[in-house]
């Protein structure tokens, strides 16, 4: 087995585990459309590792084309779950928006990113080392990059001014992680378009600290805010 591929299944588990978590968290919550919301996504992201890891062997083309709905899974569920838990972490946010209020503002990406997933202009090639990929056709993978770091960049912000409104140390490291896991991701967006060698698929381990970022927002603060 290519050691490539080993390392994807290795990382995909980890993922699945991390998402898992974000599931059964995520029931805790004491707001009902945010936790059905955020639910569905956290089990839509899922399937994402699932396909990876066959998208890695040597599956059929049927298999390619019925799974492929799901390879960019967290194009909308890692993004929405984000900016859902920089809503929760934010006392700000949640006394002067309902939670439904507040993700209306998100209808551009999530009405771009449900698009993408159910119209696929993409195409079915063989990976470098091993297996096959899902590659996004010009220009549209122009413009998904350029809608993710839009977001990346309104997510900071919301960041930022929760950090400036609150001084309550633990909303501030919340949000600070919210932070660097949206830089994380959005370097290794960067790195996807540069000729390196890369250890790890793209968007595999960045995705596991962006889920990691989010379990840790919406996990209960230690005392009462």
């Amino acid at each position: 087995m290519v050691q490539g591929y080993v390392l994807l299944i290795g990382t995909c588990i980890l993922a699945i585990g991390v998402v898992l978590c974000n599931m059964k968290n995520i029931l805790k919550n004491p707001y009902k459309l945010l936790r059905s919301i955020c639910f569905g996504l956290f089990t839509f992201s899922l399937l994402r590792y699932f396909t990876l890891i066959v998208y890695g062997d040597s599956p059929s083309y049927e298999q390619l084309v019925h799974l492929r709905i799901f390879y960019f899974a967290t194009s909308i569920g890692l993004t929405m779950t984000t900016a859902s838990a920089i809503w929760y972490v934010t006392p700000f946010y949640r006394e002067r928006w309902h939670y439904g209020k507040y993700l209306a503002f998100f209808i551009p990406w999530i009405l771009f990113y449900l698009w993408l997933i159910v119209k696929q202009p993409t195409r079915i090639i063989q990976g470098k080392y091993y297996g096959y990929i899902l590659q996004l056709l010009p220009p549209y993978e122009a413009w998904l990059a350029s809608v993710q770091s839009i977001f990346v960049g309104v997510a900071i912000l919301l960041c930022v001014l929760g950090m400036l409104r609150h001084k309550h140390i633990e909303i501030r490291v919340k949000l600070f992680i919210l932070i660097l896991a949206q830089l994380i991701l959005l370097l290794d967006g960067l790195t996807y378009y540069l000729p390196l060698l890369h250890t790890f698929a793209p968007f595999t381990v960045s995705e596991v600290l962006g889920f990691l970022a989010v379990l840790y927002g919406f996990s209960g603060f230690s005392e009462k805010i």
